[in-house]
């Protein structure tokens, strides 16, 4: 198990001209540095306290890939959207089935 030693003041610094970086790669820099241990427990309490931090502005915003903005569709005029129409056209394909198969898959992140 890597050696455990308080962060310096100066690292919390060190993150903010990164110009953006998710959790995990803040997690794993400061392990790389021994800065903090590689447990699941300290992975979880590093989202908590710079989730805190964001709040109440004294951490950057992380990056976080999986979120989407989702923006309704508009269209200059009316004929711009009849022209789009026709590809949104299909068939219900499960029409009449009794059953349907969804297949999900979420990473496990420990």
């Amino acid at each position: 198990m890597a050696e455990h030693r308080e962060p310096r003041r100066r690292h919390r610094h060190q993150l903010r001209p990164v110009g953006g970086c998710t959790l995990r790669q803040a997690y794993y820099r400061l392990v790389a540095e021994r800065l903090i241990p590689h447990t699941a427990p300290t992975y979880r309490r590093l989202s908590s306290r710079l989730a805190q931090a964001r709040r109440e502005e004294r951490f950057p915003d992380l990056i976080d890939p999986l979120r989407e903005v989702h923006v309704s569709q508009a269209w200059l005029d009316a004929g711009a959207f009849l022209r789009a129409a026709p590809d949104w056209f299909a068939l219900d394909r499960t029409a009449g089935q009794t059953s349907a198969l969804y297949v999900a898959c979420e990473k496990d992140t420990h």
